[in-house]
């Protein structure tokens, strides 16, 4: 029988609707917020419990992406962190939990832990303390504040609270671990310590911890094969422990059977190969032990056998790094940018490629995005605020490192780029200030009473830097810097002998010391001994055949005994060993305009900027000589280069300015350009005689007048300021003063151009 055509269409029509009303009914179950945020969150949890990480920390962080304030996904992505090793993560997390579930007792226990390994026992305690305000017969929070006395070596107070934990939950196996811990640091209760541990192990068998510190007291007894057997039983319990894989690996070493801790560490980073610290456990080994090229070769193989493993690549990428075998490192970090660039540390080893590379703007763009995404992170902190030191950014960098010292308080990292920061702004209130900080975080570090006696000096306050100088020395006399400072405030002090003599045991010291062989040649050129300082600089040299600064030192003092063709030999040795040293080229460019040959020193500026194309003062170094070459038109495309790099670079502005008139383009822009460099050298003979010739162009020639008669002051044998004085004294009628300076100008620069127009200018007056 045929179906009519009617009747098909009502079943297709029916069957569509069918469909559609379960497509919908399917699509708005998961346009529901509050049950699509569950549904993530349940299935980061079964990854969580079979093992998978990096399965379960996506759910999670989709489930945050549903609704950011979800406090249980926040708490179960630090659990995961804790279990990867990633302490600095799960901190932010449970921060972000506790924030949002402040009755969440369970993560304020977990936020003291690490608030306690992080050594901050007193913040520990305030968790502890806010749970049992919550549950006064709180069993985990009793147990933390015991391992907070630990922590403050108040042994009494540590078992009273471990005993107060056991009183409420007595099955509690890292409570017994604890306790046994306790009592087996005493050998009067060691035996009690000892039943504690085992009685916590027969309680829990999965109790990774238990394990741990029995094997440890087993160890301490001399029982290693003990200790091996409950190590091992560790890993069998949790196969992905970073800590039992770790501490097995110790035991082997502690034995001195290094080819066994290699293997563990082997086998751990393979069998963790999803986790930032048990991934990189092989490669910590390995850069302690200085077996860098075992390290790559291990780890060649490594991600070879697991290339999605984005903790691998990671230690594979440090390691070749540390090799120097930077094309390898390029082509990994590449890689891990393009699938894993959410990971903090991806950025930071990219960065450090970049500003290897050169490619300072580069490296602060990709760090400035990965603190962006990780505002919590140390790591990217710390080396944001470096490349930007190294763009010259110093407001980020300032920020940065400071954020850095409010993640971690006790970040001598994060001191050291601010202490930097204080120096190069000159700022020695503030610097200070960052050394008696970082003197409260390790009061035997040496560096800290250094940048305090910097600040001193600089206040004068010479006995005050004097024993800070001294201090550094004692704390530590097998660093130069120390020596170098007091050798520089003896400079100072005008104690020459006892300078230099200091000078001459910071290079004892350190070798490759160019700034204190620097200010040892300076005081022998000022006591007019120049072929003494020349001869130190080649001794020096000899002992240290690889470092580019000296060869550049020597360089300068080669062409300032008039030798310009050794002086080019220096010079492009120093470039050759370090051909990102722009104080190099400056002197090269010095010698082959003094051996006659600037065109050279132009192709040497035009390969500088094409290597470095964010260099300021390489468009405005390689400007200056296109311009002494009679290049107008390329010197001002240079200046324009440079200003648009940094609108504010006073050379490149007078210059271009300058220029400007002279080709006779728009005055007003000549003028901005003049303001500018004028604002930025405000002492200036050149910025003054710029912009009063611009002043005389427009017909002001009053201030022109005044800014030419001030630079003559400071720079009396300018024929160009005679010049332009002399021009606008004629404007002003005062034929007198106009014949001074028009024929002033003509003897100080015969047979050029400007002698040429002053001698035109005074037959035109007579």
């Amino acid at each position: 029988m045929r179906t009519s055509v009617a009747a098909k269409t009502a079943r297709r029509i029916s069957a569509v609707l069918t469909i559609s009303f379960a497509l919908g009914l399917t699509v708005g179950c998961h346009r529901d917020p509050n049950k699509e945020k569950q549904r993530y969150l349940e299935s980061g949890k079964r990854y969580a419990d079979q093992g998978k990480l990096k399965e379960a920390t996506i759910q999670f962080a989709n489930a945050l992406k549903v609704d950011r304030n979800f406090g249980d996904a926040h708490y179960q992505l630090s659990k995961v962190f804790i279990r990867q090793g990633s302490i600095m993560a799960a901190y932010g997390e449970l921060m972000r939990t506790v924030d949002l579930q402040p009755g969440n007792t369970q993560a304020r226990i977990d936020l003291g832990n690490i608030l306690l390994a992080g050594k901050q026992p007193d913040k520990a305690a305030e968790q502890a303390n806010a749970v049992l305000a919550l549950d006064k017969n709180n069993a985990d929070a009793y147990a933390l504040l015991s391992s907070i006395a630990m922590s403050k070596g108040d042994r009494a107070e540590a078992l009273a609270q471990i005993q107060h934990a056991l009183a409420i939950d007595p099955n509690r196996a890292n409570f017994h671990a604890t306790l046994g811990m306790l009592q087996s640091n005493d050998p009067a209760t060691a035996a009690a310590g000892e039943d504690q541990l085992r009685k916590a192990v027969s309680l829990d068998g999965k109790n990774v911890g238990a394990h741990l510190v029995l094997a440890s007291l087993l160890q301490k007894k001399g029982d290693l094969p003990g200790a091996e057997t409950e190590v091992k039983a560790a890993i069998a319990v949790d196969p992905k422990s970073v800590m039992a894989r770790a501490t097995l690996a110790d035991l082997y070493l502690r034995e001195n059977n290094n080819a066994k801790a290699e293997e563990t560490l082997r086998q751990a980073s393979e069998d963790l190969s999803d986790s930032e610290y048990g991934a990189g456990m092989l490669a910590t080994y390995y850069i302690r032990n200085n077996q860098i090229d075992a390290g790559s070769t291990a780890y060649a193989d490594l991600v070879a056998k697991h290339p999605k493993s984005a903790p691998l690549k990671i230690a594979y990428l440090r390691l070749l790094i540390l090799q120097r075998d930077l094309p390898k490192a390029r082509i990994v970090g590449a890689e891990l940018a393009k699938t894993d660039s959410n990971i903090p540390e991806v950025a930071v080893l990219n960065g450090m490629l970049l500003l290897n590379d050169g490619k300072t703007a580069d490296a602060f763009n990709t760090l400035q995005k990965a603190a962006k995404a990780n505002p919590d992170s140390l790591v990217v902190k710390l080396w944001l605020g470096r490349a930007a030191l190294a763009k010259g950014d110093l407001t980020v960098a300032q920020e940065s490192f400071r954020d850095a010292a409010k993640l971690n308080p006790k970040s001598m990292e994060a001191q050291v780029g601010l202490a930097e920061i204080s120096i190069n702004n000159h700022d020695f209130s503030t610097l200070q200030q960052v050394a008696e900080a970082a003197m409260a975080i390790n009061p035997q570090a040496a560096v800290p009473y250094i940048w305090r006696g910097i600040a001193e000096g600089n206040q004068k306050s010479y006995d005050k830097a004097d024993a800070d100088f001294k201090q550094a020395i004692k704390l530590d006399p097998k660093n130069s810097a120390g020596y170098l400072e007091l050798a520089q405030l003896r400079l100072a002090q005008q104690k020459v002998p006892e300078a230099k003599t200091l000078l001459e045991q910071t290079l004892t010291i350190n070798p490759n010391s160019s700034r204190a062989l620097r200010l040892l040649a300076s005081a022998l050129m000022f006591e007019k001994q120049p072929a003494k300082a020349l001869s130190l600089v080649q001794d020096q040299i000899a002992k240290s055949p690889q470092n580019a600064d000296m060869y550049a030192l020597q360089a300068d003092l080669q062409m300032s005994t008039g030798d310009p063709k050794s002086a080019l030999t220096s010079s492009e040795k120093a470039m050759q060993l370090n051909p990102n040293d722009i104080a190099a080229v400056i002197t090269y460019t010095r010698a082959e305009v003094a051996a006659g040959d600037p065109a050279k020193a132009v192709a040497k500026w035009q390969q500088w900027t094409t290597a470095h194309p964010t260099d300021v003062q390489g468009f405005t170094m390689l400007g200056t000589m296109q311009e002494s070459q009679g290049d107008r038109d390329g010197a001002m495309a240079s200046y324009k280069k440079a200003l648009a790099l940094q609108p504010d670079q006073p050379v490149a502005a007078n210059n271009l300015a300058f220029l400007m008139v002279g080709s006779g383009q728009n005055l007003d822009v000549a003028l901005s350009l003049a303001q500018v460099a004028r604002r930025g050298m405000p002492t200036s003979p050149n910025t003054a005689d710029t912009l009063a010739w611009i002043y005389y162009q427009k017909g002001n020639y009053a201030s022109a007048r005044d800014l030419l008669e001030e630079a003559l002051k400071t720079s009396p044998n300018s024929a160009s300021i005679h010049y332009h004085l002399g021009m606008t004294y004629k404007k002003l009628s005062d034929t007198a003063d106009a014949v001074t300076h028009l024929k002033k100008a003509a003897t100080l620069a015969p047979n050029t151009q400007t002698a040429k127009d002053a001698d035109k200018e005074l037959g035109l007056l007579s």
